[in-house]
């Protein structure tokens, strides 16, 4: 067997919980022997290890989740989460990039909706502080903008945001979590919980915005306007069809002063590109 194939085996070994009692001979027949214990239960040794340690690494980049659940359900979620899509190669934070989706399809952990939403939420936080920084569009750019051409104008969406819903309060679950981890708080053992929004939101809007700026990562609910123009700006729709978009979705609001609200609320949070 050549080396890359002994690798490749040692890795499929190693790379997600298992038990490795069925393949104690094929282990045996590559490890070197061990004093005390057989080649496969020094390699379980080294494989359940591992796994604790990338639990443990993972509760650093879902911390929210973390103390939501408490240790023994969240090392629970994790190894479970990491039977079915193993660790790979590339940036730490891509080790939970499934983890939503997961718990969603999870018999157990999809009961409580909220926590796909919490695992949404930090996994983007993560994506988009490494997104490569990028030169906002400007305030000044845009007053230099003739009038004849703001009709036809694109602007990109950065890399650094995007837009998610949820039919819970984040931002004050967020903000207790916070509190209650800054008090050195029993990760699970809070006495509040996640709320459900009071006003129902329109699942077909993102309500949230999830955003980087001047380094600092940060979401915050969003009108259905700014949804609106948002995802218009993502589908690189021009400044009239933008337009177009707000008139028929709010035709009760005035769309000139409504829109350059919007353009400007974007080029407040740096949102937008050339």
């Amino acid at each position: 067997m050549s080396w890359e194939k002994e690798q490749e085996r040692f890795w499929g070994w190693i790379n997600h919980p298992q038990d490795l009692s069925m393949d104690a001979e094929a282990i045996a027949s590559v490890l070197a022997p061990h004093t005390h214990i057989s080649q496969a239960e020094a390699l379980g040794i080294y494989n359940n290890a591992y796994h604790q340690r990338l639990v443990e690494v993972s509760s650093a980049l879902f911390p929210v989740l973390f103390n939501t659940l408490g240790r023994e359900l969240y090392t629970k979620l994790w190894l479970a989460y990491m039977g079915a899509h193993p660790p790979r190669s590339g940036p730490i934070h891509r080790v939970g990039e499934h983890l939503a989706e997961f718990i969603r399809q999870h018999p157990s952990f999809s009961k409580l909706p909220s926590l796909a939403d919490i695992a949404q939420l930090e996994t983007l936080l993560g994506q988009l502080f490494d997104q490569a920084d990028e030169i906002p569009y400007t305030l000044t750019q845009l007053q230099a903008l003739p009038q004849k051409d703001w009709p036809a104008t694109r602007w990109r969406a950065g890399l650094d945001w995007t837009l998610m819903n949820s039919r819970f309060d984040l931002e004050h679950y967020w903000q207790q979590m916070q509190n209650y981890r800054d008090a050195a708080g029993e990760p699970g053992a809070a006495e509040f919980g996640i709320q459900a929004l009071q006003s129902i939101p329109d699942t077909a809007l993102p309500n949230y915005l999830v955003f980087r700026q001047k380094q600092r990562m940060q979401f915050q609910r969003i009108r259905p306007e700014f949804s609106v123009f948002l995802r218009s700006v993502q589908d690189n729709q021009p400044f009239a069809e933008i337009c177009v978009q707000l008139a028929e979705q709010f035709p009760e609001q005035e769309i000139p002063s409504l829109s350059l609200r919007l353009l400007l609320r974007a080029l407040e949070l740096e949102l937008l590109r050339t």
